[in-house]
């Protein structure tokens, strides 16, 4: 059989040399014209493949379950723990701490560590005036959920704790409500806390979970904890959480603009209005800088780049809302970048009136 296969690739040889020697010059730039025509049409299989490729990794839920526990390599915490309670938790004296629960009841947390946030994600720096803590929800063992809480607070920054509000009641919210923390948005464009926790809550299949938090940073777990929860129903979590969407509609306004660049701004708006937007309000840039699209990850190839914008609008029910529009400029064969385009919009979030312009 191999024998064979040699055999035949030297025919394919010996049949393409004597065809080059037996084409004229005119014809042998036709050929060079079909091989670039081919190349053409391969990139843009490629090109057709990458979208299609990216449009099913967005359609996945955040809680699928792709990811582990810990990554490979990952070193245990290093003397920090998570506690948590039915009722809130008093960071100067934590009480009442339990780590089992029922179907339906109040969680909180507090994220504690041997050093304080400044040492250990700033390195100690005094210039630092942002921290960000990247929080880990484990549920029987796989990773529903990573983003980070960005910590602005000048005293929370040199703190040893974290006060984590996991399934609170509504009204004693806290943390969630102070603006001196920032909570990151994931799939879905669902924040960390009480709205991510409770929408994976209430998708629990009855039965007996584990839930598990942990600070992870580049393979090092800064803090962790866990504990049981069980009942027949989780669905008044999911009822919960609208409770808490629509406490926040009291709280704060529309993200800060990290970026300001009116030409980006006006085709952004160009492009909303052509994809059927109407009464839009404002438009911020979210994101300070692009960010790279690459093929597999880590240093391979780059394919494109996206930048995000919260934009608010007045819905054809005379209610205001505001959504995430991820957009993004697919990378050329010359290495320049494309038209800008819209790649995602995300969930409509309501917001009042005169929060628009806070």
């Amino acid at each position: 059989m191999a024998a064979s296969r040699q055999m035949f690739r030297i025919s394919c040889v010996m049949l393409v040399g004597l065809l080059c020697l037996s084409v004229t010059a005119p014809a042998w730039g036709q050929f060079g014209d079909a091989l670039k025509i081919a190349e053409k049409l391969r990139k843009e299989k490629q090109e057709r493949e990458r979208k299609e490729k990216e449009k099913k990794e967005q359609a996945q839920p955040a809680d699928s379950g792709s990811k582990t526990d810990a990554p490979a390599g990952a070193r245990p915490a290093l003397g920090g723990k998570i506690v948590f309670s039915a009722s809130p938790i008093d960071p100067a004296k934590p009480e009442n701490l339990v780590s089992e629960f029922k179907a339906g009841d109040s969680i909180y947390a507090l994220v504690q560590t041997d050093k304080t946030w400044r040492d250990l994600l700033g390195k100690g720096n005094e210039d630092v005036k942002e921290i960000q803590v990247p929080l880990d929800m484990i549920i029987d063992g796989k990773t529903v959920d990573f983003q980070y809480i960005t910590i602005k607070n000048a005293q929370a920054i040199d703190s040893k704790l974290l006060v984590l509000e996991i399934a609170p009641d509504p009204a004693k919210m806290t943390s969630y409500k102070d603006e001196g923390f920032a909570y990151g948005e994931g799939k879905g464009r669902r924040k960390i806390g009480p709205d991510q926790y409770t929408y994976n809550l209430g998708r629990l299949s009855p039965g007996k979970h584990t839930i598990k938090f942990q600070v992870r940073s580049y393979g090092d777990i800064f803090s962790a904890g866990e504990f049981t929860i069980e009942g027949d129903d989780y669905k008044p979590y999911a009822a919960l959480r609208e409770k808490i969407l629509q406490e926040m509609l009291n709280v704060g306004g529309m993200p800060k603009a990290q970026k300001t660049d009116a030409a980006m701004e006006a085709q952004m708006m160009k492009l909303l209005l052509n994809a059927g937007w109407k009464n839009i309000r404002r438009l911020v840039i979210v994101d300070k800088d692009w960010w790279l699209d690459r093929h597999s990850g880590g240093n391979s190839a780059i394919i494109g780049r996206h930048i995000a914008a919260a934009v608010a609008a007045k819905d054809a029910d005379g209610s205001f809302f505001w959504s995430n529009v991820t957009f993004q400029q697919n990378r050329l064969i010359d290495g320049s970048y494309g038209v800008l385009e819209i790649s995602n919009t995300g969930v409509k979030r309501p917001i009042k009136e005169e929060n628009i312009n806070k």
